[in-house]
């Protein structure tokens, strides 16, 4: 990549990205409160005697500190980073009677996966459908800055990503008992590019959504399966500008690659309804009868940035209920 253009992405998405969501201030949520609400907690998981998870899968999880009887923060050593994740399971999970679907839900650049998991609801969802979802923390790079190898900034080109996420998904199949044909990644912004990562090298991957994420125009995508995709993203988005540009693919492109990657042989459009009557509307563009019962479906907002998605914070639309419904329609 052209060193000029490395350094102005970077410098651009430290503006753009210091929140992840504009229409809530999301940096309210800051690790000192996480671990004042953890301190009342105690955790559900079967540990070892100094604390940690053991697997073969090659990751050792540490507890870190519990929020609930539900969700817990870990850390492991992988590849010489530290890496955390907050885990979350719904009520009375019990991995020798269940064996629930997986959800990444991931974070944008600078941000942390407290905050997505405050904003995004996904704890609430997982309840009531019956899921575990994880929120996984990118690297800190040598700027202080976290994120995720996507091809796009210098400063996390050494991390290997993918291959955590290889070693995450066997180490739930090994201790959650997952169902392994329903494992999905979702994520915001630099977390939506790292979702599409996943789905173009991991064959575990069922299904991925994007919120103002987009495919890094530096990187090759050779997909090694058939894999369904959801999109959101608003058309005036300065962050991740929708039509694209040198470093990210327009959305309506990165679309027609997963319809034609899927072969999809018929394509809707249709346009939702105006919810909070600023006579500004979504459409919903819908490519289907592909391979495999694959879709792949894009949510384009008219008038709307570079943020996460609620009807309770004036928007059109639920992003994370759109992106799990659209997750269990997949197979």
């Amino acid at each position: 990549m052209n060193n000029f253009l490395k350094i102005f992405f970077t410098t651009l998405f430290i503006v753009h990205c210091s929140s992840d969501a504009s229409s809530e201030n999301i940096l309210t949520y800051n690790l000192e409160s996480d671990i004042n609400e953890a301190s009342n907690g105690s955790s559900n998981e079967t540990t070892s005697d100094d604390g940690s998870n053991e697997t073969t899968s090659g990751l050792s999880l540490e507890l870190m500190f519990s929020y609930d009887n539900q969700t817990s923060s870990y850390s492991t050593l992988f590849e010489n980073y530290s890496r955390s994740l907050i885990i979350h399971t719904p009520p009375s999970f019990d991995y020798l009677s269940e064996s629930l679907p997986l959800l990444f839900v991931l974070h944008g650049y600078t941000s942390r996966a407290s905050y997505i998991r405050q904003y995004s609801g996904f704890d609430q969802i997982a309840d009531e459908e019956r899921f575990i979802v994880v929120y996984v923390q990118g690297i800190t790079d040598s700027y202080g800055n976290t994120g995720w190898n996507v091809d796009l900034i210098p400063s996390f080109s050494e991390v290997n990503d993918v291959s955590f996420f290889e070693a995450l998904i066997e180490y739930f199949s090994l201790i959650y008992n997952i169902d392994k044909s329903k494992i999905y990644s979702s994520g915001m912004s630099l977390g939506g590019f790292m979702s599409y990562r996943l789905a173009c090298e991991l064959d575990e991957i069922n299904s991925i959504g994007s919120v103002t994420g987009s495919m890094s125009g530096y990187y090759q995508c050779n997909p090694p399966k058939k894999t369904s995709v959801i999109q959101f993203h608003g058309i005036n988005d300065a962050t991740v500008p929708y039509d694209g540009n040198a470093w990210s693919n327009g959305v309506i492109e990165v679309h027609n690659f997963w319809k034609n990657h899927n072969q999809c042989q018929s394509q809707t459009e249709n346009t939702l309804a105006d919810f909070n009557g600023d006579n500004e509307f979504t459409t919903h563009l819908i490519s289907t009868n592909c391979d495999e019962n694959k879709n792949v479906e894009l949510y384009s907002l008219e008038g709307e940035g570079h943020t996460w998605w609620k009807k309770s914070w004036g928007h059109d639309i639920n992003t994370s209920e759109l992106i799990w419904q659209f997750f269990q329609d997949q197979q």
